[in-house]
């Protein structure tokens, strides 16, 4: 008897202790008890502290309290948020959740919540915001979205909500944010959303037609692309949107002009592309203007010009049916088709006259010698061959007459010959020495080095300077009635040929353009080609400077024969064979290209 009654008695304890330890936490606290128990994974550890133990669940994380019930009452203070946003937990909402009489504030975004919106999720009828977005959440949306009056913000955006917006959301008046953007939403919007300032349907599936009132005043942004919306804007579409509204309508398949609104022609061009067959402002595509043009009456072929003026009847043409498709293709040539043809044309006409112009000046060129950069100094030339010399620099020096010297270096630049009374530096190692005037004018005076007269070297090499040219031996290569050429070797041995070129003769009168030709001349580098080292510039005449060559003129190589090559003078030239003078001609080929 004493063991049943000790048992009994442990019994009666254990009952009244185990609802006490229950009833310790009050009806909000449970219902987000059953809320925590759906939730399969909380890597980290948010809900530890949601206990039985409590009394309130207002200490316990997310959760938000307000004094609303009777002091002294476990149900004084009453949940009226719980905000949870991205906790990486997963698992379904619980339909207990929206039980809470004075929930307010749900966020639940950017966790892994799955699952359908269960049918008592806006059984909380004091609901002001839900959160829900950038879960795995799916299904339709109930319609019973309509009674949470109170609601103000709405985001279910990136889940994978299918179905129809609900038409009992525009309904909502305080509802004032909604985005439902990244979900599969299908049909058509619905319209009459006068208090929601933010409108987020992009990224969906809507393929309906726009609605003729969208919103009211109080939208500012409204995004509507990535969908599949048909049809053209209906004019009052965007008539009550306030005109700094920010409105995107891209990558649809929305047709016609766009309305004349004062909010859709503030747009950015981007907010209406992906649609190939709106037009208007502010896109750069103009609408096609309709063809008025009505069918021209059936007039007789025998009719006056006086009568055919005024029809008889308005019966239709007869021919009506194959003029009709010529009317239907003119009314869709666009004006800014036809613009664009214009401009090609244009374009294309200019581009012909430039390649008519450019072939013309290529032809004038090659025709006209005067155009090449040497032609000033072709013209020196050519103008000196018909004066007699008139040398500016006199030097004494000992030279003899040689046959060789019409076969030296001033055949070489100028291609002429001379006269047998030539010389050449052989002679004068004969010790047969006859006194000359090497640069002597021909009125016997000397010129004197004085501050006009200059001595420029153009090839970047030579070092040469006035005072070592004038004290330089002379010898004369060759002369002529009209020119003159000389052999200058200075103090070091080093030798130049020297030509000499009349100021009369010549058209350039400045030294900067002298030396500007000069200088292009000898740039021109080639094996088989003299280079020009520098130039003499004199009040009366120039001096032209270049490398001499011992190796005579190619004239006389070519006109030298064997009995000349077998006589005994030293300057003779031996005939050449058919290979040098066809490796001659490829040489001179190069030089000219």
């Amino acid at each position: 008897m004493t063991f049943n009654r000790s048992n009994l008695f442990s019994l009666f304890l254990l009952h009244l202790l185990v609802p006490t330890q229950v009833q310790a936490l009050n009806a909000d606290g449970v219902l987000l008890l059953s809320f925590k128990y759906s939730i399969l994974s909380d890597p980290l550890s948010v809900l530890r502290n949601w206990n039985y133990d409590d009394k309130t669940p207002c200490l316990w994380t997310g959760v938000t309290c307000t004094e609303l019930g009777k002091p002294s009452t476990p149900d004084m203070f009453r949940v009226t948020s719980l905000v949870l946003p991205n906790k990486h937990l997963l698992g379904s909402i619980a339909p207990d959740l929206f039980s809470i009489p004075h929930l307010r504030i749900l966020d639940l975004s950017s966790n892994f919540f799955n699952g359908s919106l269960p049918d008592s999720a806006f059984n909380a009828t004091e609901l002001s915001v839900i959160s829900l977005g950038n879960n795995n959440l799916s299904g339709d949306l109930p319609t019973s979205i309509n009674s949470v009056t109170n609601l103000q913000l709405l985001n279910l955006s990136a889940n994978a909500f299918t179905g129809k917006i609900p038409l009992s959301l525009s309904l909502l008046k305080n509802l004032t944010v909604v985005s439902l953007t990244k979900n599969s939403f299908s049909g058509d919007i619905p319209g009459g959303f006068e208090a929601v300032q933010v409108l987020d349907l992009s990224s969906n599936f809507l393929n309906g037609s726009l609605p003729p009132d969208l919103g009211g005043r109080s939208l500012h942004y409204l995004s509507l692309s990535h969908n599949k919306l048909s049809g053209e804007i209906p004019p009052g579409f965007a008539a009550k949107f306030p005109a700094n509204a920010t409105v995107d309508l891209s990558f649809n398949n929305l047709t016609g002009p766009i309305p004349s609104s004062l909010s859709l022609l503030n747009q950015k061009a981007e907010s209406f592309s992906g649609n190939p067959e709106l037009c208007g402002k502010p896109l750069k595509t103009l609408c096609s203007i309709p063809s008025t043009l009505s069918n021209p009456p059936n007039i007789p072929e025998n009719t006056s010009p006086a009568i055919a003026v005024k029809p008889r009847n308005s019966a239709p043409p007869t021919n009506s049916s194959t003029e009709q498709p010529n009317q239907t293709v003119k009314s869709k040539l666009k004006p800014s088709t036809i613009a664009g043809i214009i401009v090609a044309d244009i374009v294309g006409l200019a581009i012909i006259g430039l390649f008519v112009l450019y072939v013309y000046q290529v032809r004038k060129r090659r025709r006209s010698p005067e155009s090449s950069t040497f032609s000033f100094f072709t013209t020196c030339l050519d103008k000196n061959e018909a004066k007699k010399s008139k040398p500016s620099f006199v030097v004494e020096v000992n030279v003899t007459e040689s046959p060789d010297a019409k076969t030296a270096c001033g055949s070489c630049i100028n291609g002429g010959r001379y006269d047998e009374t030539s010389t050449s530096e052989s002679d004068v190692e004969n010790n047969n020495q006859q006194t000359v005037q090497a640069f002597d004018r021909t009125d016997g005076g000397r010129l004197k080095q004085n501050a006009q007269t200059k001595l420029i070297t153009v090839d970047g090499e030579t070092r040469l300077d006035l005072d070592t040219l004038l004290k330089a031996s002379a010898y004369v290569l060759g002369t002529n009635v009209t020119r003159i050429v000389y052999k200058a070797v200075l103090e070091n041995g080093t030798a130049f040929a020297v030509r000499r070129i009349e100021t009369e003769s010549c058209a350039t009168t400045k030294v900067k353009d002298f030396e500007r030709e000069v200088r292009a001349i000898a740039k021109i580098r080639h094996p088989n080609l003299v280079r020009i080292r520098g130039f003499c510039w004199g009040n009366d005449e120039k001096l032209l400077i270049s490398d001499y060559v011992p190796n005579g003129s190619l004239l006389g190589s070519f006109t030298a024969t064997k009995a000349s090559s077998s006589s005994s003078t030293p300057s003779s030239q031996h005939p050449l064979s058919f290979e040098a003078r066809v490796k001659i001609a490829r040489g001179m080929a190069r030089g000219l290209s």
